[in-house]
This record gives structure tokens, sequence and C-alpha cells, in this order.
């Protein structure tokens, strides 16, 4: 069974944030041993898929209307145990350069699929 650590609190974003650029993200950082972190956080920026990778965190951008990260949660819980028990920490070597971590990337598909259909609802 994994273990899903769920931060329920969601960074608000100003208008004139919004103006700016900022946005927000869902995030899952991938713990290995079948645990897992998912929290909301707030991006002046886009942030860089290989960066992230370094650090095992799996993001996709969500709308700002999206608020329930609870709910979310539960209507995608099987695809995200799936992600954390199947997900290995790895050492970077020549072929992966760039991710410490490899994970079931049909599951990661479905997941922002249902990430997105979630925040838009």
């Amino acid at each position: 069974m994994a273990t899903l650590n769920v931060d329920t609190d969601l960074p608000q974003i100003t208008p004139p944030q919004s103006l700016a650029g900022w946005r927000r993200e869902f995030c899952i950082e991938l713990l290995g041993d079948g645990a897992a972190r998912i929290f909301v956080r707030a991006v002046e920026l886009s942030s860089f898929k290989a960066a992230e990778l370094k650090r095992a965190i799996l993001f996709q951008r969500i709308s700002p209307r999206f608020t329930d990260l609870a709910g979310c949660v539960a209507a995608l819980r099987a695809d995200l145990e799936h992600l954390a028990e199947t997900a290995k920490r790895i050492q970077p070597d020549q072929e992966q350069l760039f991710a410490t971590v490899t994970y079931d990337h049909a599951c990661w598909d479905r997941l922002q699929n249902g990430i997105d259909h979630w925040s838009r609802r």
C-alpha cells in the first residue's frame, strides 16, 4: 500500500500576481519506497521538467479555479498510489542524466488527464 502525504494548503494568487504570470501547479514528489508527497505550489515562472525530475517532482499546471485538492486526490487515488508504488529512485547515469526517479509514464499520463478534468469542473 502506498503512502500519500497530502499537503492541503492551496497557495492563493492575487489578481496582480495572475496578471504578472504567476500560476499554480499540482505536484507529486516521488519519495521512493511507495511514498509520495502531493502538494500545490504557486510559481512565478513555468517549471522546467528536467530540473524538477532531478528533484523527483512531477507537476501539472492547474486552473486558477482549482480549489478541491482533497476531492481530486480521492478521485485519482488508485492511479496516485500506483504511481507511488512503481516509482524507484535511481542514480543519474549516461542514459538518465536528468532523472533521479523512474516511474510509470502511462500512469502519469492518465493522472495528468484526470487532474486537467478535475480542475476544469
